[in-house]
């Protein structure tokens, strides 16, 4: 039997890699030349692990990789209050994070004026060369998931502004805090790889890829991954979504919050093959075996970018944005379903090297590629949330004020039937993820005192079953299971929580 839906991950990061990585030394040897002229890759175990992924993130929300539903989104954007703020990237040659002294105002908050938020970031984020290194990533987790800092903030609350121990925070220096966090964030890779060759070893690559099956490190984001994601994650759901802007060596993160495209096509193969701009002929050319159809797509990203230097309108939220274009060709099977493509001519050299989603930084670990371990996460976030008006306590579920929807990092596994901290089910008693026939079968739903005023829809195999309120902390259901593997489906309506934490599907047996 199979217990809990279980959703595979993609390599999982606690804090994205970032402007301020290592870099990795490569070499345009380590690609070997191909002796025939067979190129595809396919893509669908990457398109697999995006939709579980997809799934963990938004509970039950249906996932789409048809042609026909995809290109119903040919634009998406997120909501207004959440196109991303503007900020530097706080460059390490350029005192990183503390680059206005705003690690050295909490060091007197917090450590009595002991320089030690401060002197790590020295030690430990102050390289000079390359230009590039800096905080770009938790720049951007910031934009994408917080608002921007408006108000000034005094440590200890209260206190009066010029008096030995009080420290004002500024929205500039509340901004420069999110962004050393936020090195912390947990992320989830959604599509590619790191590539570390330069733009010339990149351009003196083989046409050929050693296997013409698989894509490799440097090629990067799979156009049909990039499609669909930007629609399920942008278009849909209106998430920002972050990439890695250059392809080569260097790592500029950045979030993408608007995308629109058109479309050419369908395509017959040779169409295709010419609609790649290969600049050479490749009689033997193949794509995807499984591909039927194709489309060519002209795809505009629009993202926040960030400033060396902090602008006088800097946090406001602006609509100009940054944008750039790419093609590529999409490959269709005979369902119609999105399953691979192909960057086309001058983009198989300049598209984003890789994409992923953030979520809520986690415990520091003192690793100089992530965020500074001597800032507290409770004291930014607190400090954050008396910036915008919202419960220090509790800033992401204190609604309606909050109008940014949130996404929680899902857990890598459940027990059978048990969300923790929300609500817990038994079958027949059990927790088993099956049950016996020749009577009705018994759902009980136990739930913590954040879901008594919330109500839940039950479906069963897709139909539902009944909509219930568990005011007293239980709700009861009787209801026929067919033979067999059935899948029980809870979508919560909540003024407390968010749906992406406790919207679950469980199978279980029935025998």
């Amino acid at each position: 039997m199979n217990l809990k839906l279980k959703f595979a991950l993609t390599a999982s990061l606690m804090g994205a890699p970032g402007c301020q990585c290592q870099r990795a030394e490569s070499t345009a040897s380590a690609f070997p030349a191909h002796d025939s002229k067979v190129f595809y890759a396919t893509n669908q175990v990457e398109l697999d692990d995006i939709r579980d992924f997809f799934k963990q993130v938004f509970g039950a929300s249906d996932y789409i990789t048809q042609w026909s539903e995809i290109d119903k989104f040919r634009a998406g954007s997120v909501d207004d209050a959440r196109i991303p703020y503007v900020d530097t990237w706080y460059p390490e040659a350029a005192n990183g994070t503390n680059r206005a002294g705003s690690l050295n105002k909490y060091d007197q908050a917090f450590y009595a004026g002991e320089s030690r938020a401060a002197k790590w970031e020295v030690d430990n984020h102050s390289r000079q060369t390359p230009a590039w290194y800096g905080h770009c990533n938790g720049t951007s987790v910031s934009g994408s998931r917080y608002q921007s800092p408006k108000n000034s903030v005094k440590r200890p609350k209260g206190c009066v502004v010029g008096s030995a121990s009080c420290v004002e925070f500024s929205p500039a220096d509340v901004r420069a805090l999110l962004s050393e966090m936020n090195m912390n964030a947990k992320a989830q890779f959604i599509s590619g790889r790191r590539c570390s060759l330069t733009d010339a070893q990149l351009k003196s690559r083989p046409m050929l890829r050693s296997d013409p099956t698989v894509m490799d490190a440097c090629d990067d984001v799979n156009p049909g991954s990039f499609h669909v994601s930007l629609v399920n994650f942008l278009g849909r759901m209106k998430q920002p979504i972050i990439f890695d802007q250059s392809q080569n060596n260097e790592v500029w993160n950045y979030p993408i919050y608007k995308y629109k495209y058109t479309v050419s096509g369908p395509l017959d193969e040779a169409s295709a093959v010419a609609a790649l701009q290969l600049g050479e002929p490749l009689e033997n050319w193949v794509f995807n075996p499984k591909a039927r159809s194709w489309y060519k797509v002209n795809m505009t990203v629009s993202y926040r970018n960030s400033t060396n230097d902090v602008p006088p309108n800097a946090g406001a939220t602006l609509v100009d944005s940054t944008d750039l274009n790419y093609e590529y060709v999409l490959e269709l099977d005979d369902n119609g379903d999105i399953i691979g493509g192909e960057w086309v001519g001058p983009h198989r050299y300049n598209h984003p090297d890789f994409i992923w989603m953030p979520f809520e930084p986690a415990d520091p670990t003192g690793d100089s590629s992530r965020g500074n371990p001597l800032l507290s996460t409770t004291e930014v976030t607190s400090i954050w949330a008396e910036s915008v008006g919202l419960d220090p306590a509790n800033p992401f579920r204190d609604k309606p004020k909050n109008v940014f929807d949130v996404r929680f990092y899902p857990p890598n596994d459940l027990t059978w039937g048990i969300v923790s901290g929300y609500y817990k089910m038994l079958l027949d008693g059990r927790n088993t993820g099956s049950l016996f026939l020749g009577k009705k079968s018994h759902l009980r739903v136990e739930v913590a005192d954040i879901l008594k005023d919330a109500n839940v829809e039950v479906f069963l195999n897709g139909k539902a079953l009944d909509t219930v309120s568990p005011t007293t902390g239980s709700v009861d259901l009787l209801f026929d299971s067919p033979p067999g593997l059935n899948i029980l489906t809870m979508k919560w309506a909540s003024a407390h929580v968010n749906e992406s934490e406790v919207d679950w599907e469980f199978k279980y047996y029935a025998m």
